[in-house]
């Protein structure tokens, strides 16, 4: 199968580029976006009018927005919607016109993530590698996307008061689910949390994430593709 791997930053694509080197089963496509609606929305639409992948994965890190999600916890995303958008009534708030108010995950791609809950459980196995002592935590929910970093308590407050199952927010997931949806691409979110609700600096947070984290943390996606069947 031919996957397309989308990441908006420097780090998250060498990362998601070093555990994915041993995926011998899938032809891989790995795309480095750029952040934010506009370049993931774009590279998305180039990687699928020249590549013609079979489904595509955004990941990298997203900040946690409900208190049950921890740092390095690894959030997917059953559905998406925007945090960022109100096109007016009748619309519901997040939704653009024309378009479902939530994008879901394509289900194949969903069993697929659900298929390691109990693996993480136990310790996260990638190939033949061990079950690590301190896994992560999966959790499927709601990602609420938007060109906006949500920088402390009152931004959390802001996007629960819209989405209050919101498990995490992050700045590409909803614009390039919005062009798979338009083109019938299968699509799913996967991703790491950088930075939590509880922590008052969250920016320092997250810079700290990427000063410290190691591609470990990034080794679920090596695993999610490799539960991915051959075809969808």
């Amino acid at each position: 199968m031919k996957i397309g791997i989308m990441t908006a930053m420097d780090q998250e694509y060498e990362m998601a580029r070093k555990v994915l080197s041993n995926s011998s089963r899938h032809e891989i496509i790995p795309v480095h976006c750029g952040w934010g609606k506009v370049n993931s929305a774009v590279n998305a639409y180039k990687l699928i009018s020249e590549h013609h992948p079979d489904c595509i994965i955004s990941t990298g890190c997203a900040g946690g927005i409900s208190k049950d999600v921890h740092l390095l916890d690894v959030v997917v995303a059953a559905q998406v919607a925007y945090h960022d958008c109100w096109y007016g009534e009748p619309n519901e708030y997040g939704q653009v016109q024309g378009f479902p108010a939530r994008f879901e995950a394509h289900p194949v791609l969903l069993n697929a993530a659900r298929s390691l809950e109990d693996d993480c459980g136990a310790g996260l196995r990638t190939g033949n590698a061990r079950p690590k002592a301190n896994p992560a935590k999966l959790h499927f929910g709601l990602i609420a996307s938007g060109d906006r970093f949500v920088a402390g308590p009152a931004d959390n407050a802001f996007v629960l008061g819209h989405f209050p199952d919101a498990l995490a927010c992050d700045m590409e997931s909803g614009s390039i689910s919005q062009v798979c949806h338009m083109y019938g691409t299968p699509f799913i979110s996967m991703r790491v949390i950088s930075d939590t609700a509880e922590e008052e600096n969250r920016l320092g947070q997250f810079e700290n994430f990427w000063e410290t984290v190691g591609s470990e943390s990034f080794e679920i996606l090596q695993a999610f593709v490799n539960a991915l069947p051959d075809t969808i």
